[in-house]
């Protein structure tokens, strides 16, 4: 056997181990879109067993729904809102560990920031909304013992969605920030001794030198909350059910109202999905191109 015959079958070897695993990833994702984006171009719907083709009449029903194009925003600001919080108090606290604690203080409050993000997202849903109750609410109590009067987060549009995203944040922002404070650890110490000789505050070695060092694994983060963001329906649900009216109501939650609580028009829901997952895949793709080290 020749090198070259040699070096084509040690090659091959990765694809061999891989590329079932693969396959079956890729039935698994393709079957099921597949499906859903032939259900978008009928008019199917629960407990009905005729149907018939209306391609894209469902896709361009959207447009005209102000139902949708309210759930098209409510996303939006729940996407930008919860991402970007997230990251800020990700890096905020990774610092703030690196900078002003000890090794073991470092390992204590990493293990403390982990806890919420191996909870359920249930479970964290409830006893945050039980936290929030107007009148037996631990985080409002204060203020009617003060006022007299009940404090319903929850009730209000304003503030109905910064409380649910508090809670987000709450679980993936602590355990981001300990991904920060170990990618911080894993720095070489010669940029910090030479910005400090170079007379830099405190927070400008932090800005101009370990921050853009960090820049890929800290985009690579930022893509990971904003699909972790986009699986919110849980959360979201169990604390509003997408109130107070439709101001909390996401796209998959509209989606899944359609789908099988309200009308059971499940080709109307499914294009809502298709929609969403092609949104979803040109932004991310974008944003991709936008960020990645040139």
């Amino acid at each position: 056997m020749t090198l070259r015959e040699k070096k084509k079958k040690t090659t091959r070897l990765p694809l061999v181990f891989i590329g079932p695993g693969l396959l079956v990833l890729a039935v698994l994702a393709l079957v099921p879109t597949l499906f859903a984006i032939g259900i978008s171009l009928q008019d199917r719907e629960l407990g009905q067993a005729d149907t018939a083709w209306v391609w894209l009449s469902n896709y361009v029903q959207l447009f005209s729904d102000r139902r949708f194009l309210n759930s098209v925003r409510v996303s939006l600001v729940w996407e930008v809102l919860t991402v970007s919080a997230t990251m800020g108090l990700a890096v905020l606290l990774g610092v703030l560990m690196f900078q002003c604690t000890t090794a073991r203080w470092r390992n204590v409050l990493s293990m403390l920031f982990i806890v919420p993000v191996l909870l359920p997202r249930v479970s964290a849903a409830f006893v945050w909304k039980f936290a929030f109750h107007p009148l037996f609410g631990l985080l409002t109590w204060p203020y009617k013992a003060i006022t007299g009067e009940p404090l319903d987060l929850l009730a209000s549009p304003l503030t109905a969605l910064l409380t649910v995203a508090f809670v987000d944040v709450w679980q993936w922002g602590l355990f981001f920030a300990v991904i920060v404070l170990k990618l911080l650890e894993t720095l070489p110490p010669q940029p910090f001794e030479a910005a400090r000789m170079d007379h830099a505050k405190t927070w400008e070695v932090y800005a101009y030198v370990a921050l853009p060092m960090l820049k890929a694994p800290l985009v690579s983060l930022c893509f990971v909350k904003m699909v972790e963001s986009l699986r919110a329906f849980d959360l979201i649900y169990v604390m509003t059910r997408g109130g107070p009216g439709i101001s909390t109501e996401t796209l998959d939650m509209y989606a899944f109202s359609q789908g099988f609580i309200e009308s059971g028009r499940i080709s109307y829901a499914s294009s809502m999905a298709v929609l969403m997952m092609v949104a979803s895949t040109v932004a991310f793709t974008y944003i991709w191109k936008w960020t990645r080290p040139k």
